[in-house]
């Protein structure tokens, strides 16, 4: 048995791509996101995103869902989601997401063609949920032993 798990620590991986720090309860406007990371939604400026594994959909609102509604296509489907502020109807699309990589040391960053809903009527912050996306990458969450030091690890499910 030790045999085997010699050979296995040999046969490691790097799976990661790209790397970047995390915020921990960090304002968005005037929400504030358990697990906060850089991302870039199409083509527009990236900005901090709430990570959120329990959420069904990666969710675009208000004027992000403006800006991209003319660029991402017909929608796959109409849809709805239960939030704690009442039902939001919107649209699934698909939707490239792309995850920015710290800096130079930090490796690339790895953009997603998620399902992603976007409504207008989502006044919240842009959510990286689970199905369509997290779901088709590995992460990993380093909450550091210094504060500060927070990092998420990122790469292609494979």
């Amino acid at each position: 048995m030790n045999q085997l798990i010699r050979q296995a620590e040999r046969e490691k991986k790097v799976w990661n791509t790209g790397s970047a720090p995390f915020r921990i309860s960090h304002e968005i406007d005037s929400w504030r996101a358990t697990v906060a990371v850089r991302c870039q939604i199409e083509h527009l400026e990236s900005g901090l995103a709430l990570l959120d594994t329990g959420a069904e959909w990666c969710v675009i609102g208000g004027v992000t869902a403006t800006e991209i509604r003319d660029k991402i296509g017909q929608p796959i489907a109409s849809s709805r989601i239960s939030t704690r502020l009442g039902t939001i109807e919107g649209y699934l699309h698909h939707v490239n997401i792309t995850l920015i990589a710290g800096g130079e040391d930090s490796g690339d960053n790895l953009t997603v063609e998620t399902t992603s809903f976007v409504s207008e009527e989502w006044e919240g912050p842009i959510v990286l949920g689970y199905r369509g996306f997290l779901e088709r990458i590995r992460f990993a969450l380093d909450t550091g032993v210094i504060p500060g030091a927070q990092i998420f690890y990122f790469g292609l499910a494979e």
